[in-house]
This record gives C-alpha cells, sequence and structure tokens, in this order.
C-alpha cells in the first residue's frame, strides 16, 4: 500500500508539472490592481468550498450506455461486434466514464447557462471554460463493463490569478476518484477556470483565444479527421447528462456568450484524442496516463485534427510504463485546440 501512495504522489507532483507546459495565457498571482470585493468574495467562497464534504456518487456500467457513446463517437449503427466489444467484464475505454455519474442537479439549480454550480465562485466569476485535467488508470484493476462504481469528487485547490491585461481568474481544481468493488480504479482531475462575466471583458478574452495559433512542436505519426455535427455534440451532451447550453443551443452560444457556433466539450475532445491510441494498443496493453492542456474552441461544423507522436521514454516516468506519446488537436487553421501527453502500461492480470 505505501508503494502505491507513494506512486501515486509522484504522478501528482508530474502531472502538476506537465499541466504547466502550455498554458493558454501568461498569468501572475493576484495583486492590488485586482477589486477588493472581488477578492474579497473568492476568499471567502475559497475557504468554504475546501471544506466542503466529499461528493460520492454511485452508477454501473451499463453495455447499452457504452454502445450508445460508440455510435456517438463513430456515427455508425451499431453491429454485432461493437456490442461484443461490451459485453460484460470487457474494460471500459478510457475517458468513456464521462457517459455516467450524470450530475443530478433540478433545474431550478443549474446556472443560467445550464451548468451545474456544485464547485462554482459566486457572482461576479460565472464565466467559464474547461483549461485542462487529466486521468490515471490503475492497470491492476481497471473499470468493465457490468462493474458498480462509486466516485468521490472534492475540490483540490483553487488559484487565483491575473493575465497580462489585468483580468482575474479563478481556478478550480476537482479529483474524482472512481471505485470499483476491488477498491481504486482511476482518478480523474480537471481544472476549469472561471472568470468574471463582464461583457467588455470576457469578449476580449475571448477574442485573444479564438485568434490565438500556437502552432505543434512535431510532425505527427498519425493523424485522423473529426467532423463535429450538431448531433454529435448534442447526443454527447446527452450521453453526459450535461446541459451547458454552450455545446447545443446556437442562439444562446453566439448571442449570449459571443461565439461563432457551439462549442466542442473538452472531454468529448479527449475523448477523440485517446480513442486513435487506444484502437491501436497492443493486446494486453492499457493507457495508464494522460494529461491535457485545453488551448482554444473548437466548433460546430468545424473538422479539427486529431494528431499523435511516438516520443521517448524517460527517467521520471514510472517503472511500469512501456510507451509514451505526445497527442494534440488541430483546428481549421491549423492552431494548437487542446495539446497532451498519454502513457501506456501492461494490464496486470489479478
Amino acid at each position: 500500500m505505501t508503494s502505491i501512495l507513494l506512486a501515486r504522489s509522484r504522478h501528482a507532483l508530474r502531472a502538476s508539472s506537465a499541466l504547466s507546459f502550455r498554458q493558454p495565457l501568461t498569468f501572475r498571482p493576484l495583486s492590488s490592481t485586482a477589486s477588493p470585493s472581488s477578492a474579497d468574495i473568492i476568499a471567502e467562497w475559497t475557504a468554504s468550498i475546501l471544506k466542503k464534504p466529499v461528493l460520492i456518487e454511485r452508477d454501473t456500467i451499463r453495455s447499452q450506455t457504452l454502445q450508445q457513446l460508440a455510435m456517438t463517437l463513430s456515427k455508425e449503427t451499431p453491429t454485432s461486434a461493437t456490442a461484443a466489444m461490451f459485453k460484460k467484464g470487457a474494460l471500459l475505454p478510457v475517458n468513456w466514464h464521462h457517459a455516467f455519474f450524470p450530475p443530478m442537479i433540478g433545474e431550478n439549480d443549474l446556472g443560467k447557462d445550464g451548468y451545474e454550480m456544485t464547485h462554482a465562485p459566486p457572482a461576479p466569476f460565472l464565466a467559464r471554460m474547461w483549461a485542462g485535467g487529466g486521468v490515471e488508470q490503475n492497470p491492476a484493476n481497471p473499470l468493465r463493463v457490468g462493474q458498480d462504481m462509486l466516485m468521490k469528487t472534492k475540490c483540490t485547490n483553487v488559484d487565483v490569478k491575473q493575465n497580462r491585461s489585468g483580468d482575474v481568474m479563478v481556478f478550480v481544481s476537482l479529483e474524482k476518484q472512481i471505485e470499483n468493488e476491488h477498491g481504486w480504479a482511476l482518478t480523474d482531475t480537471r481544472t476549469l477556470v472561471y472568470m468574471e462575466k463582464d461583457e467588455n471583458n470576457l469578449q476580449a478574452l475571448k477574442s485573444k483565444l479564438v485568434k490565438r495559433k500556437c502552432l505543434a512542436r512535431r510532425e505527427a505519426d498519425r493523424t485522423t479527421v473529426v467532423h463535429p455535427t450538431a448531433i454529435l455534440l448534442f447526443r454527447y451532451s446527452a450521453l453526459s447528462f450535461n446541459s451547458h447550453l454552450i455545446h447545443y443551443e446556437h442562439q444562446y452560444a453566439n448571442k449570449v456568450e459571443g461565439y461563432p457556433g457551439c462549442l466542442v466539450h473538452g472531454p468529448l475532445t479527449s475523448t477523440f484524442m485517446l480513442e486513435i491510441l487506444r484502437q491501436n494498443l497492443k493486446p494486453g496493453q492499457i493507457i495508464k496516463n494522460y494529461r491535457y492542456r485545453a488551448l482554444s474552441p473548437l466548433y460546430v461544423d468545424q473538422p479539427f485534427k486529431i494528431c499523435t507522436k511516438n516520443t521517448a521514454i524517460v527517467p521520471t516516468m514510472e517503472a511500469d510504463i512501456i510507451d509514451s506519446y505526445e497527442v494534440w488537436v488541430e483546428n481549421p487553421e491549423g492552431g494548437l485546440a487542446m495539446s497532451g501527453t498519454v502513457e501506456i502500461a501492461q494490464e496486470l492480470k489479478a
């Protein structure tokens, strides 16, 4: 048990370092130029959210849900072969856990944009974007079809910063640990960034993100193009019970939030990034670690390219890592929309 805890501690430190290699903007610690009232609001909320009890949820890995997600990703009608992939005892594909643990929150308790507010800061920090995160799987105990799951969610950190323009941003980090009957199986970490819902500042920041064109550093070994249709975004929203209006309501995304169209979900983009690797794994291999940064938005009906590059094993990686990759997503203009790393291990048989 001690060795497992030490390994996970090392992974957490490495993940924190890896996620910082590509910041969407340059930040500095919150200074006196920020509104004192905003600073007081966040300080009080931070003290309370970090003490909030762990949220415990339960769900079961159902074959039908997985088949629905499979045809959402591939757009093909399921075949008998597809159904066989999700028979009882089959491995749950990495990142497909987003189709489970729907937020059990009534419409009256959602934000005005349809998003759940369980770990969101108070007004005026009402505008949000998905900043990044990661997934770690337990090679000795991966999730399987038919298993009952328990998920523990807690807020692990709140970081208040300013960009060069002086805009205040609140980074909220969450950790979701998922267990099955054998114990720990997967940890999902995610960071969301919240900003003041000031129309002028928000539009200026979004303009920077849309225009930003950070190019990939490497030539890809393998690529595939994804066409994000309105049906794809709607079905993924439905499967993940995500009622955030920016993903399926054009009028809201365009007129209220100022985007050119509906946004592709961060977890959906991540899933596509991982699928290109998962489908080419050798028998017995498993995606163990995945870490990523969201860099710029992707929009409905605008094709994007998934890219992977095999990279060298380095001494800082855990001893069981047998292969590693850089993964990234390029928008139609060739700019980076998401970037990350993936580490492969051998599944450990019980």
